[in-house]
């Protein structure tokens, strides 16, 4: 008969199993393989995401073909597993004993040659894995030529979410500058929380960095920081069709020329219908990831789209490119609609439209108060957008294309 400490374990996997089954498709093919309690697999990363960061490494230049892997903030060890295909050696460290236990398990149980560390990691770590004080001369100490990959825990000790990088577990700030100063030849991934400013992150921690700031099918989910970097600012879109990046420099999106939408496009709003004046235009709302990682000028430069107002993030077209562009919208993640119309009261929205999804950007009232007050039934292609064009609140009347 099965102890109580058994059965409960044969639950855990049976659930781990199940509740990953998308999110970690390899693991699930793996014979043996073992599942951490229910919280370890809600923070760690997806397979998706881990495999991009497995590219990141890529772009990393070193003087030496080989390098060394080091995640200070192992976890599941799901990041580990595919960055370490990029690396001549890895080391993974992990205070909780038990949950390195089980990412030890399923390293040797794949074939994975991962040095385990069930400890936690500091400075002191970092000074002993490179075999000596940074302070002594090179003689002695052969420089760590690597990448060190930081994932802090962002929840206190009572179990709190913290946001600041020096309330993270490890201090994120003393690490990096202690790197920063110590090793030169020792690179940086930072994986920090989707609801960070990248822009504050990077002037705490000096230096330069690329950002990567990450979505899967339209939700962000990592910000990435590279000390490998030029100050690139990355969104990229991993979504089912294929994958899309959206690359620029912060002087780009500073610099570059908006075209806002003119009143007259919308002119005859005077509280009547004017679904013959929207006739032809499509409206983009781009990608969470570009959207976050803040090109709002440059989504209008780049594609030749009007901007609908300096806050409001929703871009038009006419279906006969009126405003030249030398990319295709098509390589522009996000979301698009047909303007059905356009209306400046609850009541003409109601006479044209029983069903609909109801979003708000930049409007007078949150999407559920405007559901409300609209009364439509929830689905279907369609969809009432609250939002604010040429300093005027308006309902568009749209279909998803």
């Amino acid at each position: 008969m099965l102890s109580d400490s058994d059965f409960r374990f044969g639950l855990q996997q049976i659930e781990g199993r199940q509740r990953t089954r998308e999110k970690l498709p390899t693991f699930a093919t793996i014979d043996g393989w073992l599942y951490p309690p229910r919280l370890n697999l809600e923070q760690c990363s997806s397979e998706r995401t881990a495999r991009f960061k497995a590219s990141v490494l890529s772009n990393f230049k070193f003087q030496v073909s080989n390098f060394t892997l080091i995640d200070a903030t192992g976890g599941y060890g799901v990041d580990t597993f595919f960055m370490s295909e990029m690396a001549a050696e890895t080391h993974y460290y992990e205070q909780n004993v038990d949950l390195a236990a089980i990412a030890e398990h399923n390293f040797r149980l794949a074939g994975k040659s991962i040095v385990c560390h069930a400890e936690a990691f500091n400075v002191d770590v970092l000074s002993n894995l490179v075999g000596g004080k940074p302070e002594e001369s090179r003689e002695k100490v052969q420089p760590l030529s690597g990448v060190l990959y930081l994932d802090p825990a962002r929840r206190d000790s009572h179990g709190g979410k913290v946001f600041r990088l020096e309330d993270c577990t490890p201090n994120v700030v003393e690490i990096v500058r202690y790197v920063q100063s110590k090793y030169t030849n020792l690179r940086l991934l930072l994986k920090l929380s989707p609801m960070l400013d990248y822009h504050q992150a990077m002037r705490q921690l000096g230096g330069t960095w690329d950002v990567y700031v990450v979505s899967v099918n339209g939700e962000v989910k990592e910000l990435l920081l590279s000390s490998e970097g030029t100050g690139m600012v990355n969104a990229v879109a991993l979504i089912d069709s294929a994958d899309r990046v959206f690359s620029f420099t912060q002087e780009e999106e500073s610099t570059a020329e908006v075209q806002y939408v003119p009143a007259t496009i919308l002119s005859s709003l005077s509280g009547q219908p004017c679904e013959e004046g929207t006739e032809g235009l499509y409206l983009y709302e781009p990608d969470a990831a570009i959207l976050k990682a803040g090109a709002f000028r440059l989504v209008s430069a780049r594609y030749g789209l009007l901007k609908a107002a300096p806050n409001t993030h929703l871009y038009f077209a006419n279906t006969d490119r009126s405003v030249s562009s030398q990319n295709s919208l098509s390589e522009l993640p996000g979301r698009r609609w047909k303007i059905l119309g356009a209306y400046t009261r609850v009541k003409y929205v109601q006479r044209v439209c029983a069903r609909a999804s109801v979003l708000t950007r930049n409007y007078v009232l949150p999407a559920d108060a405007l559901h409300k007050q609209l009364r439509l039934k929830d689905g279907g292609d369609e969809y009432i957008i609250g939002c604010r064009i040429a300093d005027k609140p308006l309902l568009l009347h749209c279909r998803r294309v």
